[in-house]
């Protein structure tokens, strides 16, 4: 249950930090819905995989970081539609996503993997 809720919250988080800023243009609507769907049910699949591998705490933020981060690259380079205006601006938005990547990640799954 607490996956669904996490793909659905990063979801709609990558929505916004697209839908409200000028630093990637998006040229239809469905194609941001997509790829905030897309990214927020892989986030939320990085995020499992990360805490299933184990290891340290500071492992298991770096390879959600670096996954979220990849995953968000690969969504703006393979969908169509995606362009990118200011690149500082877009590296600073992928780390601002990647960092509410973490919240939600420390909210969501140590509860899930507790239960």
């Amino acid at each position: 249950m607490l996956f669904f809720l996490r793909a659905v919250t990063l979801s709609v988080l990558y929505f916004c930090l697209l839908y409200w800023t000028n630093v990637i243009e998006v040229v239809t609507l469905g194609g941001l819905i997509a790829g905030a769907c897309i990214a927020g049910i892989g986030s939320a699949l990085v995020q499992l995989l990360a805490w299933k591998i184990g290891g340290s705490i500071l492992r298991k933020r770096a390879l959600l970081f670096v996954g979220s981060s990849c995953l968000t690259m690969d969504i703006m380079r393979l969908l169509p539609g995606y362009t990118v205006i200011d690149k500082f601006g877009a590296l600073v938005l992928l780390a601002v996503f990647c960092l509410l990547v973490l919240g939600v990640t420390e909210l969501t799954v140590e509860k899930e993997l507790k239960e």
